[in-house]
């Protein structure tokens, strides 16, 4: 008798990254609340790491068209406008880190992945189908969804940073609001003067930064302000510099602004044949542009622990406990960057010397255990 497929919850960029794991070895069925897939997002960055996670998903050559390579990361003072650190994306780093740093929009990176999991016949996608509820214990899993119920042995939850089978299965884990807010656009790459608009800018501001890069075939620019929760990209950057009262100037006044939330650390990631991947598992405030990476980055390391056992359950658990160090560590120096972006006062003229005045090889170091993980 067949086994059941493995219920993957969830098909955005973690479930589909994860379905070309486990579809290798096993009949996979994903289930997806929405009926369609659409333009969601504006702009994500694919630091090496994510770059060397795709390739382990087979998956480099679908995204090779729908990603660029920015020339160079700028970190800046929005006050006064100053360009503070530049770091180099070329040859030398990719040598460094085994892959180069690519940007895309979401939606085109979604799309690619969805056409290789289109090509694996034991992969099955169903659309219109919300989980709801979920009953695990150890004989059997039941998912509770819009449409139907389904029975199976093995589920992995990338539901998103709302994930009712991680709130259900880990009682007291609800996402945090980290009281600020993310306004996100694409808008026509203005000409700013002294500024290099095809690199991935980051505008630092007490209180707020902005970040802004082009991306898909057009370059338009994918534009994202943060701000706290109570306040406007006009409201708070009011002060900033010109160059970014001009991008200010070019985004849309309508938006409707996505809430900062991430994810409480928990020490497991599986129950009864459960789990959690992606922003289920470790959703993050975006500040070291690791969101999808580390959705990536799962689905490369189940991939590698899958051929070493015939236990799906082992299976599991191993993903878990080789992944969950690193997304923590991930997490905590999000928040810590955060605060960094958005010192004011004595603290920001600190920071914008310790920064200015930083050797690019103390810069490169630093981050090796990001983009090597």
């Amino acid at each position: 008798m067949n086994s059941p497929p493995i219920i993957i919850a969830g098909g955005g960029i973690a479930g589909l990254s994860a379905s070309l794991a486990a579809g290798r070895y096993h009949e996979v069925l994903i289930l997806e609340q929405t009926e369609s897939f659409g333009e969601v997002g504006a702009g994500l960055q694919l630091g090496p790491n994510a770059m060397r996670a795709l390739n382990t998903l087979d998956a480099t050559d679908a995204v090779d068209n729908i990603t660029t390579s920015p020339p160079e990361i700028h970190m800046r003072d929005g006050v006064n406008g100053k360009l503070l650190k530049r770091l180099i994306l070329g040859s030398e780093f990719k040598a460094r880190h085994g892959a180069p740093y690519r940007v895309a929009h979401r939606a085109d990176l979604h799309a690619a992945l969805l056409d290789v999991v289109r090509t694996r016949r034991n992969i099955q996608l169903k659309t219109d189908t919300r989980v709801t509820a979920i009953d695990a214990n150890i004989d059997a899993i039941t998912l509770k969804a819009t449409s139907a119920s389904f029975r199976t042995q093995a589920v992995i939850a990338t539901d998103g940073v709302k994930s009712p089978i991680r709130q259900a299965l880990f009682p007291g884990s609800a996402p945090i609001e980290s009281g600020e807010v993310f306004h996100r656009c694409l808008i026509d790459p203005p000409a700013i003067a002294g500024v290099a608009i095809d690199c991935v800018n980051l505008w630092m501001f007490p209180g707020g930064h902005i970040v802004h890069y082009p991306v898909g075939k057009n370059g338009r620019l994918n534009l994202v302000a943060i701000t706290p929760k109570a306040s406007t990209p006009w409201q708070h950057f009011k002060t900033a510099c010109v160059p970014v009262l001009d991008l200010l100037a070019n985004m849309p006044t309508d938006m409707a602004p996505w809430p900062g939330l991430y994810a409480p650390p928990i020490k497991s990631w599986v129950n009864n044949g459960v789990l959690l991947l992606g922003d289920a598992a470790h959703a993050t405030l975006p500040y070291l542009a690791q969101g999808a990476a580390m959705s990536l980055e799962d689905a490369a390391c189940l991939a590698t622990v899958l051929p070493t056992t015939h236990s799906l359950k082992h299976a599991f658990a191993e993903t878990a406990n080789r992944r969950v160090t690193r997304a923590a560590r991930l997490q905590q120096e999000s928040l810590k960057a955060g605060r960094t972006y958005h010192m004011a006062g004595l603290m920001r003229q600190a920071r914008n010397v310790a920064l200015s005045t930083m050797p690019d090889t103390m810069l490169r170091a630093k981050l090796d255990w990001l983009y090597n993980g």
